[in-house]
């Protein structure tokens, strides 16, 4: 080929090349994605760890788990990374001054100290949280408890376990619930069909726990999701594990101030269709008030809220009626004040113990004080205030949380920040997401944007 043919060659060549790229870079475009990241901020709204880990949670013992590029670890309250990013779900928090970890790629769990140093390794199918110097975990899919030297102080033999609260846990087993203590020694056979904690009957995983010295304990009847036996009956265990009050009624709720409300059913199908009345007995088993109540709630400072009907009312420990059925609501007292519905005008305020409206009903919506404060929202927009029903914060905000350490979160236009006791801005609503102050610092979440170039082919 001469060299006339091999220049033009270079040139056409070279030619087809550029016009290749530039038929890609056409073809190519810019895509934007939003990813958040998180920091902590201190009270003056000043970063003391800037936004740059994709999650930060709460701190425990002094160190709190941080996700960065699909890993944990663990960072101190400066936001330097004690223990490097590198474990996976289901690794946990400290306590007790360990945490359940579980490196990348791994399937079991051990537990770590605060240098990241394995001290019981990775050999359990599932692990928990030390409670009273024990811990549950599972092995051959069945459950026992460790000491912190990864001994067994009770072998797994359970089919399922809870934590140990003041040295006693609930166990199940061939679908058999009781109690043991912290040796393993059965306090409780296991014998009874369901062993229930929740006040709103919210489902079977909460802790069982005693309330005023008695547990809630189940037999017979249908298992329902809810934590009910419907046709089964219930009663209250004490300590020692004995039965102090019959398994006669229907359905029962946690003991509070001596009392507890039970229910007298008229027919029960199944778990989605019950018939009856509430009533209350006090910690012997004897009624204070007979079943004639549709609805019920515990006891607190001494009052009652019940219905018939869509009409609240409040009773006395002893039963007698000391608010009459005239409200559209009833709710728990708190600090001398419910916030209650008006049959009026339909909006909440707050009455006092003799049923007085105290703050009269003009909020569209109300929740009950908390240390001389309450969130409240009028047009749909949120303020908080004082027990004489004045503003410390005003209306004017989409979301407003509870104080903590002497700030609040806000939300305005899906945006986030803090205000003082006065009401006053302190730290601009400026962030994605925010946490509640704690020992002087709150997360913070911040969305960035990322841009990538995709080649479309």
């Amino acid at each position: 080929m001469s060299n006339s043919k091999k220049i033009a060659c270079g040139f056409y060549c070279v030619s087809v090349v550029l016009l290749l790229l530039m038929a890609q870079i056409a073809m190519s475009e810019n895509l934007e994605s939003e990813v958040e990241k998180f920091g902590l901020i201190d009270k003056t709204g000043k970063y003391v760890v800037p936004p740059r880990f994709d999650f930060i949670h709460d701190f425990k013992e002094g160190l709190a788990r941080v996700m960065l590029d699909g890993k944990l670890g663990y960072i101190d309250k400066t936001g330097k990374i004690v223990i490097p990013p590198q474990f996976q779900w289901p690794t946990d928090n400290f306590s007790e001054g360990l945490a359940v970890a579980r490196l990348q790629g791994e399937e079991k769990s051990g537990y770590i100290d605060k240098t990241g140093k394995y001290v019981i390794p990775p050999k359990f199918e599932e692990a928990s949280s030390f409670h009273e110097g024990l811990a549950r975990v599972r092995v051959n899919s069945q459950y026992g408890y460790i000491d912190k030297q990864g001994t067994y102080v009770i072998p797994p033999q359970f089919y399922s376990v809870r934590d140990f609260s003041e040295g006693i846990a609930v166990v199940e087993k061939e679908l058999k619930y009781g109690l043991i203590d912290r040796t393993g020694k059965y306090i409780a056979l296991p014998t009874f069909d369901n062993i229930y904690n929740s006040d709103d009957h919210g489902g079977l995983s909460d802790d069982p726990v005693f309330k005023d010295g008695l547990m809630r304990v189940g037999m017979g009847g249908q298992r329902c999701y809810t934590g009910g036996v419907a046709g089964g009956k219930w009663g209250y265990i004490d300590r020692a594990g004995k039965v102090v009050i019959p398994l006669k009624f229907d359905d029962t709720y946690n003991f509070y101030q001596g009392r507890a409300a039970v229910f007298k059913s008229t027919g029960i199908d199944d778990c989605e269709s019950t018939n009856g009345k509430w009533g209350y007995i006090n910690s012997l088993g004897d009624y204070i008030v007979t079943p004639q109540f549709d609805h019920t709630r515990k006891f607190s400072e001494g009052l009652a809220a019940v219905a018939i009907g869509k009409k609240w009312g409040y009773i006395d420990r002893s039963g007698k009626l000391v608010i009459p059925l005239q409200f559209n609501d009833g709710d728990e007292f708190a600090e001398g004040l419910v916030r209650t519905i008006s049959n009026e005008n339909g909006l909440y305020g707050y009455i006092d113990r003799t049923g007085k409206f105290v703050i009269s009903p003009q909020l569209n919506w109300a929740e009950n004080f908390s240390n001389g404060l309450a969130v409240v929202a009028v047009n749909d927009k949120k303020g908080i205030i004082d027990k004489t029903g004045k503003y410390v914060v005003a209306p004017k905000f989409d979301l407003v949380d509870q104080f903590s350490e002497g700030l609040v979160r806000v939300s305005l236009n899906e945006k986030w920040g803090y205000v003082d006791l006065t009401g006053k801005i302190v730290i601009p609503i400026e962030f994605d997401s925010t946490g509640n102050f704690d020992r002087g610092l709150a997360r913070v979440g911040v969305k960035q944007r990322l841009r990538t170039r995709e080649v479309k082919q």
